[in-house]
């Protein structure tokens, strides 16, 4: 005799069914809006058509996980082939890491715990940005403990200083402050990229450029065509570095999560929104000879990553 299924059991596969087709349907719908969303957010804040060079930053070349003592790494810059040095946030220690090892070979500790946010070598000589404005220089060393000069500069924790480059046609270190420009007598809108002379710590008095939500807005509807929300724009620099490609200065904001590439005349020029999903908590940016990018964040959990992205001509 030919067995025939229970009726109550035909009724809960079919609501089964039924809950199976609204949820794939709510799954569906649920992408597709985080999909568009993320499209709307890359029309609008990603500009390249005045680059002759990009970097595509969904899809990093490679991504190095850093040992835990990088955990909270603030500041990365370009040392030799497969070779970075690093700083981060209380140590008061500057690391060597190996790309092709993906380890720490050297450390060398410069002063006693504190805030340091930037890192920069200039030939031999390396240079860690403070907070508070301090600059602390020493000569490059295998040794374990390095003796460290430091420069004052006029900025201090009210500014919040966390970007250190150096420009090579200028021969000065560059300073970006996370929050407001401005010290003393001289006044700024919005942030402030400042220029050092690396070998006696003067600031020079006027800021080199700055950026504010002005600065943002007036460029996004000159370039950009749809509407957006102008509180949209919270840009607190991390870090700065000079490409020697392009030899713009790119400058990248954790907050906001924008970088922006700004030419010598402190014009912006272009753009890349960030993915949270990829760089979380970007805190340092350098670039190696070749214009290759490196871009360090705090970590997933508890480990620090620095991820690579490859320079694509136009």
């Amino acid at each position: 005799m030919r067995y025939l299924p229970d009726m109550k059991f035909l009724k809960f596969l079919g609501l089964f069914a039924f809950i199976a087709i609204l949820l794939s349907g709510f799954i569906n719908t649920s992408c597709s809006g985080v999909a568009s969303r993320q499209n709307v957010v890359d029309s609008l804040f990603l500009y390249l058509d005045d680059a002759d060079i990009y970097y595509d930053l969904k899809d990093p070349e490679r991504k190095y996980f850093l040992p835990y003592a990088l955990s909270e790494v603030s500041g990365l810059t370009y040392m030799e082939p497969s070779t970075l040095l690093m700083v981060e946030d209380e140590g008061g220690e500057v690391y060597e890491y190996n790309l092709d090892s993906s380890k720490i070979v050297n450390s060398t500790r410069f002063t006693r715990s504190g805030d340091f946010e930037g890192i920069e070598l200039v030939n031999d000589t390396v240079y860690v940005l403070e907070s508070n404005g301090k600059i602390y220089k020493f000569a490059y060393t295998k040794d374990d403990i390095a003796k460290a000069q430091i420069f004052k500069t006029p900025l201090d924790e009210r500014n919040n200083t966390e970007g250190l480059g150096y420009d090579p046609a200028l021969k000065k270190l560059l300073i970006a402050t996370k929050e407001d420009g401005d010290y003393k007598k001289h006044k700024v809108k919005g942030r402030a990229v400042y220029s050092v002379n690396p070998s006696t710590g003067v600031m020079d008095s006027a800021d080199l450029f700055s950026i504010s939500t002005t600065t943002l807005t007036n460029f996004f509807e000159k370039v950009k065509n749809q509407p957006y929300e102008k509180e949209r724009f919270k840009f607190e620099p991390s870090s700065i570095a000079y490409n020697p490609i392009d030899k713009n200065y790119y400058v990248l904001a954790s907050v906001g999560k924008l970088l922006m590439v700004v030419n010598k005349q402190g014009e912006i020029v272009s753009s890349y929104p960030i993915l949270p999903r990829v760089l979380n908590q970007p805190e340092g940016i350098c670039f190696a000879p070749n214009g290759d990018m490196y871009i360090c964040s705090e970590g997933e959990g508890d480990k620090g990553f620095v991820l690579h992205f490859k320079m694509f001509k136009k």
